[in-house]
């Protein structure tokens, strides 16, 4: 149950029903918390590729994107179908956005 959640929290999805709400309402509070802790649990024990995961895991439940998501998704006045389209341009790297011009980016 918590797993799915978690997947609805990071989906931004809307839920029904006082009982469903109520449990998202505890994994709004606790998620980020708990990621953090794990990531810092597995930091101090030195598990490198732990803590790479869990801090990917902490990212995406603080950002509320998935990693196979743009980074734009975070910003609210970004539409939907924008940040789908670049999603789809996946043989460009996030890195190079920047020097994109508008008109590049228009293309897209």
């Amino acid at each position: 149950k918590i797993n799915i959640l978690l997947q609805a929290y990071i989906s931004r999805l809307k839920l029904d029903g006082f009982a469903l709400v109520a449990d998202m309402a505890f994994i709004q509070q606790s998620a980020s918390r708990i990621m953090r802790c794990l990531f810092e649990i597995a930091l101090r024990r030195n598990w490198a590729s732990l803590a790479k995961l869990t801090l990917a895991f902490s990212n995406m439940v603080q950002y509320r994107i998935w990693r196979s998501q743009s980074p734009l998704r975070q910003f609210r006045n970004v539409p939907d179908v924008v940040a789908r389209k670049l999603e789809r341009k996946s043989d460009i790297e996030w890195s190079r956005y920047p020097d994109l011009t508008a008109s590049d980016l228009g293309e897209f």
